[in-house]
């Protein structure tokens, strides 16, 4: 071969090889276009579903703000009462406070409710008290403010050993509430009896 046809040759395989980089460098470049056309629609889709979670906190927010307040404002007394011996100290204090010596029973029961997280126990105590009439409606107000959780079950009030005494019968149920319970898989579960 002569150097014109060699030199020919080699600058159509030059030819060639520039060709073939150009096609794989224009490939390259359009795999990239694709994937930034994809990141920029995630960047989208994910933009859109922040506002809307933004959207659904808000609102949700604005749904709880009352029961929040309620929690909050509780929280303290539900921290306050944590065992079933605090339980009875303030039953005990309370009595002394309002000097009422006449107490016939003291009965206290812890129920464990496994079912429910946020209220693990509740403690009923049953006390039978008999004192002038004053001194124990003011010893049962005593407890509404020491125990504000508490609720009574049962009040049986009659007639006492004299005409000034009272004898107060009373069944009281005290929350012991974890307020830090995880509740959420009581509500997934609540959500998949409804369905």
């Amino acid at each position: 071969m002569n150097p014109k046809q060699i030199a020919c040759v080699v600058l159509m395989i030059f030819i060639g090889i520039i060709a073939y980089c150009g096609q794989m460098v224009h490939k390259k470049v359009t795999a990239m276009k694709a994937d930034a056309n994809a990141a920029a629609e995630a960047a989208t889709a994910a933009e859109i579903a922040l506002q809307t979670v933004e959207i659904q906190t808000t609102k949700t927010k604005a749904e709880t703000e009352e029961l929040r307040r309620f929690l909050a404002a509780w929280t303290p007394f539900a921290d306050k009462i944590q065992t079933e011996q605090e339980i009875e100290n303030a039953f005990d204090f309370s009595l002394r406070d309002r000097s009422i010596a006449l107490v016939h029973s003291t009965k206290s029961e812890l129920k464990a409710n496994r079912s429910d997280k946020f209220i693990p126990k509740v403690v009923l105590t049953t006390l039978v008290v008999e004192d002038e009439y004053a001194k124990v409606l003011n010893w049962f107000g005593d407890i509404e403010k020491r125990l504000p959780l508490a609720r009574v079950t049962s009040c049986n009030i009659t007639g006492g050993s004299t005409v000034r005494q009272v004898r107060l019968e009373v069944s009281i149920e005290t929350p012991i509430i974890d307020v830090g319970a995880d509740l959420s898989s009581a509500t997934d579960k609540a959500k998949k009896k409804k369905t």
